[in-house]
């Protein structure tokens, strides 16, 4: 009798995907998975102060919000952004 492949499921919430992988292993499903091209860099560790006018805090909170992220972390990533292509 020959194996039934498996195809890897989606999962509605992160609860019902840890009991999958509870029950399951990564080797069952390897021909559906890929590499990705991660760069892992250590924790952020310095900060600094920025002011804004009130109007572009205002702005920045209102977009921030329409991504579903916080203000600070929406600033960092532009910044960061700006910083790589920068640097290019």
């Amino acid at each position: 009798m020959t194996e039934k492949k498996r195809k890897l499921p989606s999962f509605k919430t992160d609860q019902s995907e840890r009991k999958f992988w509870n029950r399951h292993s990564l080797e069952e499903f390897g021909d559906e998975l890929e590499d990705l091209d991660v760069q892992i860099r250590p924790a952020r560790t310095e900060q600094i102060a920025l002011r804004l006018y009130e109007d572009d805090l205002k702005t920045l909170k209102k977009l921030a919000q329409r991504r579903g992220a916080g203000h600070t972390t929406l600033a960092r990533s532009i910044v960061e952004r700006w910083l790589a292509v920068s640097h290019r």
